[in-house]
């Protein structure tokens, strides 16, 4: 007994369908570009949050300039990473070879930027290493956390 797939919203397709109880189902359709871009938004705020607390221990143990440049290096991680998701998401939906230099693009900007402002911050303002670089790793931890709080679709 073949089915006929008018119910399944395949109506221009005129072959029959196998009697196995097997109907393909519409396909669900997410913003994917949507989703990406308030996943940025929501790790680049999750990475703030963490360069505050990193600045905030800082300020206790070693004070004021050390505080800020726990923060200094937490924003730098911040920026890198929105840098990185603006320029990933750029293009919308595209096909995949523009998708792939989106996203090398989006990798280089944001290393570009990481190496630019550790030279200025290290170089040129001579803010605390220690206290920098621990900016930098404590920032970090957002992006895990993002991740990890991440919905993935259904299927």
């Amino acid at each position: 007994m073949a089915v006929s797939n008018d119910h399944v919203g395949w109506g221009h397709v005129k072959e029959e369908l196998p009697s196995a109880g097997y109907a393909p189902a519409p396909l669900a359709m997410n913003n994917s570009v949507g989703l990406g871009r308030r996943l940025v938004l929501r790790v680049v705020l999750l990475q703030l949050g963490c360069a505050a607390c990193g600045a905030t221990l800082f300020g206790c143990l070693e004070g004021k300039a050390a505080a800020g440049a726990a923060m200094l290096g937490g924003l730098i991680v911040a920026i890198g990473s929105a840098l990185f998701g603006w320029r990933l998401f750029a293009p919308g939906i595209a096909p995949a070879s523009v998708l792939r230099r989106a996203l090398f693009a989006a990798e280089s900007l944001k290393w570009f930027w990481y190496v630019l402002a550790l030279w200025v911050a290290l170089a040129r303002l001579k803010v605390q290493p220690l206290p920098l670089m621990s900016g930098l790793v404590f920032t970090q931890f957002g992006y895990w956390v993002g991740m990890v709080g991440m919905k993935r679709p259904q299927q």
